[in-house]
């Protein structure tokens, strides 16, 4: 029997109803052991919050108004009622559950959809439905017929949780707290694998729902390494302070490398055929057409692991020069000739056939240096805080962020943030926050969404944090306000609430703690460093970074509010959703 939508979300929701990773693991191992090979490459996806494969480039191309109009053309209900409801529950899934008829929807009476049957009469939503219904989402560009596509699924959804867990598919916004280490897990328990051989071979194949295939064949050992899909970043660990990481250090010698202000990107190239991936996971090519055409000529095929900056004249320039490059439907000769860029490498993970994942990273370097790549980040070695010190300004001194610390002896672990890597930035560290809200500006911005309220993880939810107006230029708010509009799931008043996908870094002094907002702190005088159009939502900060900060010798402000019997007022300048 195909797989339903109604089974899919039942075990979702099984998963979200407990915090323990085991019993999260435990649900979703018994149901995906339960599915033959095409339904359980569609689980995979679905329940990661995919509608396409990992290594699948296609998009559905279906903003919040698409989804939204829909709704409201099947319910009939009043706008006013139900956006209320998306901010109570932080997400429109959950909000159109809570309105959804018990038994569905029956629309084949209304002249618009006399074509399309009762739901009824078809039965539940399959997932193979659902997937060519995605197909043909992301093979048109027509919005008419999206709508229709929309129409059709929606329709098709009988139970509340169907049409909950539907929405939250196309908007990718689980929120059952099922990481990729628990869906990895729930596979490797499946089919009574090791955990450690599924995530190689993830490692190995790119796509996880590829891999449980694989695992259910029994054949995990026929996977080989291929080129052109994207592999997690190996990410460093924050230290306030050069004593701190010399204690993280423990005792050994560390690479010391300049952070660099701009894009980390990994670049594929096998023959002619060159692809960049950035944190995202998404493909970046189109941005650096100069940087393409530099790796082109370098022989022979490579995994290459760096960063994308704005260069002249041997110098790294303001990162606001590579901003300009993003995003951009037309990117012209001009644009590209006003703002160049280059590829700085710090690492290599494969070359002509031999993976090197696994080599300490000492001899990664000395393979990357044989290859001539170019521009290579300069190391110096470090075992005690005053040589880290000196680092730090040597790289501040160049214009750089800070540095990073890296283990000459350490294996190259996607995805991990261990000590193996440690990096040092100035003062207080930025934070990632995803844009909950845009609301138009005053003056010469009163027509355009240029202040933004941001919000970081707490758990599975997002909450608000602050509000940000300055920091980007015209021409990038032009960008944000085209982008919200399609983002926006509602507007009231000034405000749109949109979809949570853009993540901002946002420097600030100081932090302090607020009652005005759900997240339980403020931050003073807080601005828009850059927008990172290289980040998904998830990669955003939590609230426990947030507290972390807060209780940093660095955040003055913790101290006048420990030292002061008078709380100090809220900034004016914050704005928090959940007051209003």
């Amino acid at each position: 029997m195909p797989a339903l939508l109604h089974d899919l979300a039942a075990v979702c929701d099984a998963a979200a109803g407990t915090t323990s990773k085991l019993k999260k693991q435990e649900v979703l191992s018994n149901y995906l052991g339960s599915l033959d090979e095409n339904d359980l490459r569609l689980a995979i996806r679905y329940i990661g919050g995919r509608t396409f494969s990992e290594t699948d480039d296609r998009n559905l191309s279906v903003g919040g108004a698409i989804v939204t109009d829909v709704i409201f053309s099947i319910l009939k209900i009043d706008p006013q009622e139900f956006w209320p409801l998306v901010v109570r529950n932080g997400e429109v899934g959950e909000a159109l559950a809570q309105v959804w008829p018990a038994d569905g929807v029956d629309c084949a009476s209304e002249e618009s959809v006399s074509m399309i049957p009762s739901p009824q009469a078809e039965g539940s939503l399959t997932l193979r439905e659902m997937a060519d219904a995605f197909d043909d989402l992301a093979r048109t560009g027509v919005v008419q017929r999206k709508r229709e596509i929309l129409r059709r699924l929606f329709t098709r959804c009988i139970h509340p949780r169907e049409a909950a867990y539907l929405t939250k598919i196309i908007f990718g916004d689980m929120r059952t707290g099922v990481q990729v280490g628990v869906l990895q897990a729930a596979v490797a328990q499946a089919f009574d694998k090791p955990l450690a051989l599924i995530q190689r071979t993830q490692l190995l194949v790119g796509d996880l729902d590829e891999v449980a295939i694989l695992a259910k064949r029994n054949d995990l050992e026929s996977a080989r390494f291929r080129l052109f899909h994207p592999i997690q970043f190996m990410l460093a660990t924050p230290q306030e302070t050069a004593e701190i990481a010399i204690k993280s250090m423990a005792g050994r010698s560390f690479f010391a490398e300049d952070k660099l202000d701009g894009i980390r990107a990994q670049i594929h190239k096998s023959a002619d055929r060159i692809a960049i991936y950035t944190r995202t996971m998404d493909r970046t090519d189109e941005s650096f057409p100069d940087v393409v055409e530099a790796m082109r000529k370098i022989p022979g095929e490579f995994l290459l692991d760096g960063e994308i900056v704005p260069w002249c004249d041997g110098c790294v320039m303001p990162f606001a020069h590579i901003q300009k490059r993003l995003g951009r439907k037309n990117l012209t000769p001009a644009i590209i000739r006003e703002n160049p860029a280059v590829f700085i490498a710090f690492d290599i993970l494969y070359r002509d056939g031999q993976l090197l994942m696994d080599e300490p990273l000492r001899e990664r370097r000395q393979v990357l240096e044989q290859l001539g790549v170019g521009l290579l980040t300069s190391l110096c070695s470090v075992s005690s805080a005053d040589e880290i010190t000196t680092c730090f300004s040597a790289s501040r001194n160049r214009r750089n962020e800070g540095i990073v610390l890296k283990d000459p002896d350490s294996p190259y672990s996607p995805g991990r943030r261990g000590k193996a890597w440690l990096k040092i930035k100035t003062h207080l560290p930025t934070l990632d926050c995803v844009v909950t809200a845009a609301e138009y500006g005053h003056g010469k911005r009163k027509n355009v969404l240029s202040d933004y309220t941001f919000a970081v993880w707490s758990g599975t939810q997002l909450v608000n944090i602050g509000k940000a107006y300055s920091g980007v230029t015209d021409e990038e708010i032009a960008q944000l306000t085209e982008l919200f509009h399609k983002l926006s799931l509602q507007q009231r008043g000034h405000v749109h609430i949109v979809q949570p996908q853009l993540v901002l870094e946002i420097a600030f002094d100081q932090i302090q703690k607020s009652d005005r907002h759900a997240g339980g702190y403020a931050l003073r005088f807080p601005r828009i460093k850059r927008i990172r159009w290289d980040k998904r939502p998830d990669e955003a900060d939590h609230l426990e970074r947030v507290a972390e900060l807060y209780d940093s010798t660095a955040n003055t402000a913790r101290k006048r509010e420990q030292s002061s019997t008078t709380p100090p007022p809220p900034e004016p300048t914050l704005f928090d959703l959940s007051d209003s």
